[in-house]
């Protein structure tokens, strides 16, 4: 039967000590977590002394699974965790006074020997570090000495050992502290920023290294340097958008010009259509045309569109040196890009160019279509030519369209009917449609049956 918490609650008020002394003991010998509980719970109310061994001793269990190389799973970890953290509290509400930093961080180092980036050890790492500031708050140590033990703990680390330092003891280090803080990060520095090449590094070694890397991004976030920041982030910077990062903070520290810069030595570094798009983008908002074309060029030579090559005309048109860079740009697609070359140059009317390069390499259907719109008012025989090839090319992808229609709109006179009327013959003669092509065909106004005249009509069903 399932009692309720507060009828189990009624029951053991009611029950003897006795009874209940006994089979508590019971419990704890076959259960060694109850046990240790249990020992902890009895030293925390006999003295100060015993509480304080007590953890000492829960500390030096928990240290012994490493030493075993026992890894515990993920829960068990937490677990225990949160023992320790229960022993520390109750050893700091049971006397909150100085000493218990040592206690705490020994914790600390026990747990992170173990640790992983699990979410949730994580979050017991953060408890840890709360509580280690709050005792560090009460134990009011020498400034630069706290400064050189937190700068340990973070150094030599497994996971995140204090994950939010220097930051929250800011005002326990003082300007003293602070500067030894950073006296001490200083040959990382040289090595991130200024390249100095570093030793040969053990693994042990090449983790501590990483870690203060780690915590040389995280002073970056709280010097008031700003040429110290930029240099540090600009470092670590991997991606073109870890560049473009550091250049909106420059822009909100009212720094424009030092941000164009930036990005601009990352570009010339190591050019990328993101860092490009955002110098040509920044130069035009102030009117610098000359300055933004290369950029503007650097985009259309990574992804030749219709687009790319739009942006560079409205750049080159503001610097007067439009046709320059519109010859240089026709050059690059025609090269890289033949249907959005054929399309320009319909969009110019250079209607022969066009039809030319079109018969060379080969066009879209809406390319051909546009063409034959182009010559229907030029070379009315042209555009009925064109209208039947984008017939056939129309049937190929199973898109009917209008074509023929078209052409037969410019069959006027004697010249264009007899081109119009032999090029029906000749398309219904090569291809087998079916009926309903051809009805769509008489509805758009097409005499078909009678001028294919002779044509076995058999032959045009599917």
């Amino acid at each position: 039967m399932a009692l309720t918490k507060k009828e189990l609650h009624q029951f053991l008020l009611e029950h003897s000590r006795e009874q209940l002394a006994d089979w508590l003991q019971g419990v704890a010998k076959d259960s060694p977590d109850f046990k240790q509980r249990l020992h902890f719970y009895v030293a925390t109310h006999k003295s100060w002394e015993a509480a304080v061994q007590a953890t000492y001793e829960a500390i030096e269990r928990f240290g012994a699974l490493q030493a075993a190389r026992q890894t515990p799973k993920p829960a068990e970890l937490v677990k225990q965790g949160r023992f320790l953290l229960e022993c520390l509290r109750a050893c700091l509400d049971f006397h909150p006074e100085k000493g218990l930093a040592d206690l705490v961080e020994r914790s600390m180092i026990s747990f992170d020997a173990m640790a992983n980036e699990e979410a949730k050890l994580a979050e017991v790492q953060r408890e840890f570090a709360s509580l280690h500031l709050r005792v560090t708050e009460i134990d009011a140590p020498e400034p630069i000495a706290l400064a050189e033990r937190l700068f340990e703990l973070r150094s030599k680390s497994v996971a995140a050992i204090l994950p939010d330092s220097p930051r929250a003891y800011m005002g326990l280090l003082g300007a003293q502290g602070i500067e030894r803080y950073r006296q001490l990060l200083e040959p990382t520095y040289q090595v991130v920023v200024h390249g100095e090449k570093p030793s040969h590094r053990t693994q042990r070694e090449a983790k501590h290294y990483l870690n203060r890397r780690l915590m040389l991004f995280e002073w970056a976030t709280i010097t008031e340097d700003v040429d110290e920041q930029v240099a540090i982030l600009l470092a670590m910077s991997r991606h073109p958008q870890d560049v473009l990062t550091v250049a909106t903070y420059l822009e909100t520290r009212k720094r424009p010009i030092d941000a164009i810069e930036t990005v601009r030595h990352a570009y010339q570094k190591s050019a990328s259509a993101k860092l490009a798009a955002y110098l040509a983008d920044r130069y035009e908002r102030q009117n610098q045309s000359e300055e933004a074309l290369p950029y503007r060029w650097y985009l259309l030579e990574n992804e030749v569109t219709s687009q790319r090559f739009e942006d560079l005309m409205k750049t080159a048109g503001k610097g007067r040196q439009l046709s320059e860079w519109r010859d240089r740009a026709l050059a690059l697609i025609a090269d890289r890009a033949k249907s959005l070359h054929i399309d320009l140059l319909l969009g110019e009317e250079r209607l022969d160019e066009a039809l030319l390069e079109a018969r060379q390499h080969g066009a879209k259907l809406s390319a051909w279509r546009k063409l034959a719109d182009g010559f229907m008012a030029k070379d009315p025989k042209l555009a009925i030519e064109l209208y039947f090839d984008c017939a056939e090319f129309a049937l190929k992808e199973r898109e009917p369209g209008t074509h023929i229609s078209s052409a037969w709109s410019l069959a006027i006179d004697g010249a264009t009917f007899q081109v119009f009327n032999s090029r029906l013959k000749a398309f219904f003669g090569k291809h087998r449609v079916n009926e309903k092509y051809v009805a769509r065909l008489v509805e758009a106004g097409v005499p078909v049956t009678k001028l294919l005249g002779s044509l076995d009509s058999q032959s045009r069903k599917a």
